[in-house]
C-alpha cells in the first residue's frame, strides 16, 4: 500500500504517530507510551530533569518514520513489529540481573530521588518565605543540586585514582614470599 508523503511528514511529527500510519502499530504505541509516560512522571512527580529524554525520543520517533516510509513494501513486511519493551524479553536479560544484585544502588537511587521529591515538594516552597529576608539563601539552596554532584564525582574520581588500585597493586601477602634479588640471591 502507498502512503501518502504529506500524511507521513505530518504524521512524524507526533511520536509514534507515523509508525501507526506505515503499518508498525506495536513499534508507535511503545514510543507514544514512552513519550507519554515520561512526560506524565516529570509532570507528576514535579522532577522536570526526567523531561530531558523527550527530545531524544521525538527525534527517534520522526526519523525512524521516514526510515521506514523508505523501505520497499516487501521489506515492510519483513520487518517485524514488536513492542519496544517485551517484558518477558527483559526479565530474561543480563542486566536485570545486575540490578538484582546491585540492589543497595538501586536503592540509593531511590532514596536521592525521594529525598529530592521532599524537598522541591515540601521544602522549596516554604523557602520562598525566608529568601525574602536572606536573598542569598536562596543562591545557596538553588546551588545544593549542583554541590552534591560535584562532591559525588571528585569522591568518584578519588576512589578511581587511590582507591581501586590499592588491593591490585599490593604483593601478596604469603609467608612465603621472598622477592627475588638476581643472582646473589639467597
Amino acid at each position: 500500500m502507498r502512503k501518502s508523503s504529506f500524511l507521513t511528514f505530518i504524521f512524524a511529527f507526533i511520536p509514534g504517530a507515523g509508525q501507526m500510519y506505515l503499518g508498525m502499530m506495536k513499534k508507535g504505541i511503545s514510543i507514544m507510551l514512552s513519550f507519554a509516560m515520561i512526560t506524565a512522571v516529570s509532570g507528576f512527580l514535579n522532577m522536570p530533569f526526567f523531561a530531558i529524554v523527550l527530545p531524544v525520543i521525538w527525534f527517534y520517533s520522526f526519523f525512524d518514520t521516514f526510515n521506514i516510509k523508505g523501505m520497499t513494501y516487501e521489506q515492510r513486511l519483513n520487518y517485524e513489529d514488536k513492542f519496544m519493551f517485551d517484558l518477558d524479553d527483559m526479565l530474561k536479560k543480563d542486566w536485570m540481573q545486575i540490578l538484582k544484585k546491585r540492589h543497595s544502588l538501586v536503592g540509593g537511587i531511590c532514596i536521592v530521588l525521594g529525598i529530592y521529591m521532599l524537598f522541591q515538594n515540601f521544602v522549596s516552597p516554604y523557602l520562598y518565605l525566608v529568601y525574602e529576608v536572606a536573598p542569598w539563601l536562596h543562591a545557596m539552596i538553588r546551588n545544593i543540586p549542583t554541590l552534591i554532584v560535584s562532591v559525588a564525582i571528585i569522591a568518584l574520581g578519588i576512589h578511581l585514582v587511590f582507591g581501586g588500585n590499592k588491593k591490585r597493586l599490593a604483593p601478596p601477602q604469603d609467608e612465603d614470599y621472598v622477592e627475588y634479588g638476581g643472582k646473589d640471591h639467597e
